[in-house]
């Protein structure tokens, strides 16, 4: 509803940018790997506001079986091309194929290189898996992204 009401005014439109991404992330907040789609929503000449989702895959043990993991994030980046600083909040759904949930909140702080022109861009971030649903668990984490503007 609220991109309806700005999509109808000209300023409206400048505040919703349609910068689209794939990427590719070893490591990361989905723990092994994932592929993931990206959106800006939100863009200005210094910061852009985006939504990532992925989606991974990895087996567990024979208790577990196969995990299918969905990270949801919101990212906030500062800074211009070709160096940004990337910040994330969000969290990680698995549901194994023994019918088991997990959820991980999934924090992050990244350093993004992208030449302003080019779609092809590359990102280096910790990203600590934090459980808390269970019990408390803090893991340190990293991941290296390579993904492409559409």
């Amino acid at each position: 509803m609220v991109l309806i009401f700005f999509s109808l005014f000209p300023a409206g439109n400048a505040l919703f940018a349609q910068t689209k991404s794939l990427s590719l992330e070893l490591g990361g907040s989905a723990g092994l790997g994932s592929i993931n789609y990206e959106k800006a929503f939100r863009e200005a000449a210094k910061h852009q506001l985006a939504f990532r989702i992925g989606i991974s895959g990895f087996p567990i043990d024979r208790n577990s079986g196969f995990a299918f993991v969905l990270p949801f994030t919101l990212q906030a980046r500062w800074g211009v091309r070709p160096h940004q600083l990337e910040t994330a909040m969000g969290f990680n759904l698995s549901l194994t194929t023994r019918a088991k949930l997990f959820s991980q909140a999934i924090p992050a702080i990244a350093y993004r290189f992208q030449v302003e022109g080019r779609r092809l861009f590359f990102r280096l971030a910790y990203t600590p898996l934090i459980s808390f649903i269970f019990n408390w668990q803090y893991q340190h984490w990293g991941g290296l992204t390579i993904g492409y503007d559409l």
